[in-house]
């Protein structure tokens, strides 16, 4: 039999002849500079250790390719040798070399702070995550370390300095490094194992700890509320149920509360079945608390979680656009949760929302969060919101002279824009001579625009610089109303130039204040304003006040009218003028008082003497006034009454003789000159008669008898002739009363 053979085909022998090239090319690549890292982190403590780089590379397979061999590669490394890295030289053993570098340190933030240099120099963004914990304490004891970076990163920086000092052609920059080598961890004389490849994750451990860790934060007013819920592996044992809640009766925050099994319906659906009640109390636990800020929040995460590398740090920043701040908050930073996560489980996760109840969103750090540990994650949220006002108001007034005032007032949530305030004054701020303030109420920070004008034109003017196509106008009647009279105040302002379309969902209050002396009509102002009341436009009007109030949104005022009443500056005036000619009058009265009663009573004096006057003459001319001195001198009674008699004379005195009987118009003392006033026979008393003088008294002897008169008798014997009356003998009365007795005499 003839022995049977199989000779491959002219494509086969191509195809395997071309898988040998490129196998030959592979190894050339691979054996170019093919340098390899070797890594050891030896810890003394948790704190303090050096981590050891060495980096091997054969000198033969590469001497055509490192110009200049070991002395060019050693002192370019030396050349561009980041700070905080240590360089031992390179080392020689035949062909082969061996260069090492090391990063020493006494604590793990300052091994942190190296690294992220190190990094940096290297061209990566990576922000190094360093987790290093031996702990008797916490419910995973023993050494866990964790790092989101390999030393491959470290010694990123070495390929591009040999190519900038020519020690390898850029072609070979990829080239320098094949791979890392193996990594160790060890803690004194103990090695720890490593499950992180290249990647450091070593732990040796007693594991208690949870299947994973949510934190779930809400934003109230200016502080927190906090959740946190710990799920357990499995239904915990009593054993590990007091292991749990002694140690986290230990480390939770002031304040908080903890209670048996999960009370988020989200955190259970991961949490182990259990259908009775006693099974549920342990799959976990919550805890919930309270922070007043953000440095309370981190200060209390830090005490519950206990790793070092717990912190948190919190930004917020607020932007403008077309009339629209939206605020950007940001928390970053790290959750240590070595000593409550399980190394086996899902690690710990933080969840936020803002004030208006919408989630954070996770920024995904390409560089950071691949490599990064998930008990020991890197927080990256960020929140951009609209900033919603609070309410915004108008208020307007108008002056008794005409001046007008607006203020403008713009609030905002102070959590929002706390520290920006500069930024909304800048955003609000009329041009001018308008005035503007920021200030704080309470929870609210306040943008206060003034803008005033000393009559309408000058108003309206700035008004518009301050808002386009916003006036106010007064419709008055002009001239003088003593008592005021009615007028009407319609306000047409826009705020869309300042505040934005997103601002018409806010509060809106717009109020007018009167000048004094005026009023506004309720009535009114509902009956002329319906269109503003059907919108749900509240409208209320108190004194010289009136109120358009709405919590649907913010309105335009264009139609509104403001009915009101009272005095103009005009009216004021002339009134004013009025008032104090009156007042006047009033002061000069009571300053005069005495002297115008004087003059009253000495009217009243005057008055009464010409009245007596008048009387006692206009009685002589008609026989009724009659003298008692007439009597007493023989003369009989005029008109038939009987002549008294019966007076003797006083002996010793003679008749005085010669003197008329004096007739004065005047009361004594008064200085007026003397004037004699003669009734005409006939006369009335009060007709008005020019008055005649009386003709001169003649002495009873030398008078004819009147008619019907009797002759008056001489003397008789033992008789003495009777004297006339003594200015001591009383006066008789008269028919002007006791009052006026001492006119005629």
């Amino acid at each position: 039999m003839h022995a049977m053979t199989h000779a491959p085909s002219a494509p086969t022998r191509q195809r395997w002849m071309f898988l040998a090239v490129l196998l030959t090319i592979a190894a050339l690549i691979l054996s170019a500079c093919g340098a390899k890292i070797e890594t050891q982190l030896g810890l003394e403590s948790a704190e303090k250790g050096t981590r050891t780089m060495q980096v091997s590379f054969n000198l033969k397979d590469n001497k055509d390719k490192i110009k200049g061999g070991s002395e060019a590669l050693d002192a370019s490394i030396r050349k561009h040798l980041p700070s905080g890295l240590e360089y031992g030289g390179i080392q020689s053993d035949g062909d082969k070399a061996r260069a090492t570098l090391t990063i020493p340190f006494s604590s793990v933030e300052e091994y942190r702070t190296k690294v992220a240099s190190i990094l940096k120099a290297a061209g990566s963004d990576i922000d190094p995550q360093i987790s290093i914990i031996n702990s008797e304490q916490g419910l995973v004891k023993g050494i866990q370390v964790k790092e989101n970076f390999t030393s491959k990163n470290l010694l990123g920086w070495v390929p591009e300095a040999l190519v900038v000092d020519g020690v390898v052609s850029s072609s070979d920059k990829n080239n320098v490094f094949t791979s890392d080598g193996d990594t160790t961890v060890k803690l004194g004389d103990k090695t720890v194992k490593n499950s992180g490849g290249s990647t450091i994750s070593a732990k040796d451990v007693q594991d208690r700890g949870f299947k994973s860790v949510q934190v779930d934060v809400e934003e109230k007013n200016d502080g927190y509320k906090v959740m946190v819920s710990f799920v357990a592996q499995e239904i915990m044992n009593s054993e590990t149920s007091s292991a749990v809640d002694a140690y986290l009766n230990q480390v939770k925050p002031e304040g908080s509360e903890l209670k048996k099994g999960l009370e988020s319906s989200d955190v259970r659906s991961n949490a182990p079945s259990a259908s009775t009640s006693a099974a549920k109390e342990e799959i976990g636990r919550t805890l919930t608390f309270d922070a007043s800020s953000s440095q309370d929040l981190n200060d209390k995460l830090k005490k519950l979680f206990g790793g070092g590398t717990t912190g948190l740090t919190f930004s917020r920043e607020l932007s403008e656009q077309y009339h629209v701040f939206k605020v950007e908050k940001k928390v970053s930073g790290t959750l240590d949760c070595s000593l409550l996560c399980s190394p086996e489980g899902y690690g710990v996760r933080l969840s936020m929302k803002n004030n208006y109840g919408n989630s954070y969103d996770t920024d995904y750090n390409p560089s950071s969060s691949s490599s990064s540990d998930k008990t020991v994650p890197a927080v990256a949220l960020t929140s951009s919101q609209i900033v919603q006002m609070k309410n915004a108001k108008v208020a307007f007034s108008l002056g008794l002279d005409g001046s007008m005032e607006a203020r403008f007032l713009y609030s905002f949530p102070t959590e929002d824009v706390s520290g920006s305030e500069q930024k909304l004054k800048d955003a609000y701020a009329g041009g001018g001579d308008n005035e503007t303030e920021v200030r704080q109420d309470g929870d609210a920070t306040i943008v206060s625009v003034k803008v005033r004008g000393k009559d309408q034109n000058d108003f309206n003017q700035r008004l518009n610089e301050y808002l386009p196509d916003s006036k106010i106008t007064v419709n008055r009647p002009g001239g003088y109303h003593p008592f005021g009279s009615d007028y009407t105040v319609n306000p047409s302002i826009s705020l869309s130039s300042k505040v934005g379309n997103y601002a018409y969902q806010t509060p809106f209050e717009f109020t007018y204040s009167g000048p004094a002396f005026s009023s506004v009509d309720q009535q009114k102002a509902q009956s002329y304003n319906r269109v503003f009341v059907d919108g749900g436009v509240q409208i209320s009007a108190d004194g010289s006040n009136l109120t358009a109030k709405s919590d649907r949104g913010m309105f335009s005022t264009s139609g509104l009218q403001v009915p009101a009443s009272g005095l103009s500056l005009t009216d004021v005036i002339v009134d004013a003028v009025i008032v104090g000619l009156l007042l006047l009058i009033l002061v000069l009265l009571f300053l005069f008082r005495k002297k115008i009663a004087a003059a009253r009573a000495k009217g009243r004096e005057r008055r009464a003497a010409s009245a007596a006057a008048l009387g006692a003459a206009a009685g002589v001319a008609t026989g009724y006034g009659a003298t008692q001195a007439d009597a007493q001198n023989g003369y009989q009674a005029q008109g038939g009454y009987a002549a008294q008699n019966g007076y003797a004379a006083h002996p010793g005195y003679q008749a005085q003789g010669g003197y008329p009987a004096q007739n004065t118009a005047y009361a004594a003392g008064d200085d007026s000159p003397t004037q004699v006033f003669t009734p005409q026979h006939g006369v009335n008393y009060g007709e008005n008669e020019p008055t005649k003088a009386m003709p001169a008294y003649v002495p009873p002897t030398e008078q004819p008898a009147q008619p019907g008169q009797t002759a008056q008798q001489p003397a008789q014997p033992g008789q003495t002739a009777q004297q006339p009356a003594q200015p001591n003998q009383p006066v008789q009365p008269n028919q002007f009363g006791a009052d006026d007795g001492d006119v005629l005499q």
